[in-house]
């Protein structure tokens, strides 16, 4: 333990390594579609944000609560759009002997999709025996 002057009130606050006894921040905000870890919320403490699925975090993924027992800025959690995309067999694995369920496109990035997954099979029946590679319809995730 250090004991030293700090700027909060000017008076001697205890210090346990980089953290400040002498100010709280107090509960540091979060985004509806956040998660805080943390709960620590002394001067020098840092708290860590995440999102929940779906949802993709902008800005700094952490929070440090100053001297002037302010937060720095909290990150927000932005909705990804969702859409869909054709993709063929051949793109999924190489071959086009695929079932297309539970296959992800692992190539350069398609039509804008920062992810494609949850593919389905978009043929069946005779339209499927007579293609040379069947189409699958996939999830496609673009970034926000």
């Amino acid at each position: 333990r250090e004991v030293r002057r700090d700027r909060c009130g000017n008076s001697n606050c205890c210090w346990l390594g980089y953290k400040s006894l002498c100010r709280n921040c107090g509960r540091p905000g979060v985004d509806y579609n956040g998660v805080l870890y943390g709960n620590d919320w002394w001067v020098g403490s840092v708290v860590r944000y995440t999102c929940r699925s779906g949802f993709m975090l902008m800005g700094n993924p952490t929070s440090l609560c100053q001297p002037n027992g302010l937060w720095t800025p909290k990150p927000s959690c932005l909705m990804c759009q969702r859409g869909s995309i054709e993709v063929s067999e051949r793109e999924l694995n190489g071959t086009c002997n695929s079932t297309c369920a539970d296959k992800s496109y692992f190539g350069p990035p398609k039509l804008g999709c920062t992810r494609i997954d949850n593919c389905k099979k978009k043929e069946s029946g005779w339209k499927r025996f007579f293609a040379q590679c069947v189409p699958c319809i996939c999830d496609c995730s673009l970034s926000c």
